[in-house]
């Protein structure tokens, strides 16, 4: 499955998540508008989300929260993860930025 995701365009993948975030919604029982309630999230932007239009970032983290699903992006929380070798190499300096240069090398 992760691998079909390369294969969907953005929008395709905006309409599954929002598919995705109704039928939470839904299996909670819960409106719109009671879900506005409790994110302070407006109705009209949890319907756009639901129906895979583009929302910002921080309304998709509300909605997230108000449905208790933030757990479904746990992954993205845990610490930085450097490999020794690249550790070695910034000389115990975690990178700051992205050189542009695959690799790492010029």
């Amino acid at each position: 499955m992760l691998s079909e995701m390369y294969g969907l365009s953005d929008t395709e993948i905006l309409r599954k998540i929002g598919r995705y975030l109704r039928r939470e919604r839904l299996n909670r029982n819960i409106t719109q508008e009671e879900l506005q309630n409790i994110t302070g999230v407006h109705k009209k932007t949890i319907s756009d989300a639901e129906n895979g239009k583009n929302i910002t970032l921080i309304n998709m983290i509300s909605i997230m929260r108000g449905l208790k699903l933030l757990d479904r992006i746990d992954f993205m929380m845990e610490d930085e993860q450097i490999s020794p070798v690249m550790l070695a190499k910034l000389k115990g300096k975690a990178p700051e930025r992205a050189t542009g240069r695959k690799g790492g090398k010029g």
